[in-house]
C-alpha cells in the first residue's frame, strides 16, 4: 500500500515534469495568471464607469442637445441673440434635449464604460469625464 502512493506520487511528478517546459515560452503563464487576478478590479471598473459614468454621459448631452437645440430653433424665430426668442424655443427644446440628450448619453457612457473600463479600469475616459466622442 505504501509502495503504491509512492509510485502515484512519482507518477505525478513525472507527468508534471514533462509538461513543464510547455509554460516557458514567452511567459505566457504568467501572463495568464496576472491577467486572471485583474478580472475582479476590471469587473469593477466596468461596473464603476457604468454607476457614474452614464449619468455623468447623460448630463453632458442632455446640456449639449439643449445648447444646439435651442440656438437652432433661436435662429429661426428671432435670432439665438435676442432672449425672448431663445425663451419661447426653451419651452419645445427643454423636454427634445432631455430625451435626446438621455438616450445618446445612455448610449455614449454605456460605450465608453464598456469600451475603457474592462481594459483600463477606472480611467476617466470610463467615467465618460474626458471628450465625448460620437
Amino acid at each position: 500500500m505504501k509502495s503504491s502512493k509512492i509510485a502515484l506520487a512519482l507518477a505525478a511528478l513525472l507527468a508534471t515534469g514533462s509538461v513543464a517546459p510547455a509554460f516557458a515560452d514567452d511567459d505566457s503563464g504568467v501572463d495568464k495568471a496576472a491577467n486572471a487576478s485583474l478580472i475582479v478590479t476590471r469587473i469593477g471598473g466596468l461596473g464603476a464607469g457604468l454607476v457614474v459614468g452614464a449619468p455623468i454621459a447623460i448630463v453632458r448631452e442632455t446640456t449639449r442637445s439643449y445648447r444646439g437645440l435651442t440656438e437652432s430653433a433661436a435662429d429661426k424665430v428671432g435670432g439665438k441673440d435676442f432672449g425672448p426668442s431663445c425663451l419661447l424655443v426653451s419651452l419645445v427644446t427643454l423636454p427634445a434635449s432631455l430625451v435626446v440628450g438621455g438616450a445618446k448619453g445612455t448610449y455614449i457612457g454605456s460605450r465608453n464604460a464598456m469600451k475603457h473600463g474592462f481594459n483600463d479600469p477606472f480611467n476617466s475616459d470610463s467615467f465618460s469625464v474626458g471628450k465625448l466622442e460620437e
